[in-house]
């Protein structure tokens, strides 16, 4: 499970300037990098495994939906018909 440390905001200017060091950071640390513009928060820099996990719980609360209508049989009920 990805844990990360700090949040920081910083201008997307002085991220350009200092990219190694910020994607360091985020690797390295758990950073997550919030960059603005003009005081605006715009985008984010996040570990890309923090990325795969978003994708992953996403992808499950989804299948979940979907099949939360599904009526479950119960195992006993299972081997009394075909067993």
């Amino acid at each position: 499970m990805y844990m990360h440390s700090m949040t920081k905001n910083i201008p997307i200017s002085k991220a350009r300037v200092n990219l190694g060091a910020v994607v360091r950071g985020v690797r390295e640390k758990g950073d997550i990098i919030v960059l603005e513009k003009d005081g605006i928060p715009v985008a984010s820099i996040v570990d890309v495994d923090l990325v795969e996990d978003l994708r992953d719980a996403l992808d499950l609360a989804a299948a979940r939906l979907r099949t939360a209508k599904d009526v479950l049989v119960d195992w006993d009920t299972i081997r009394a018909k075909y067993a």
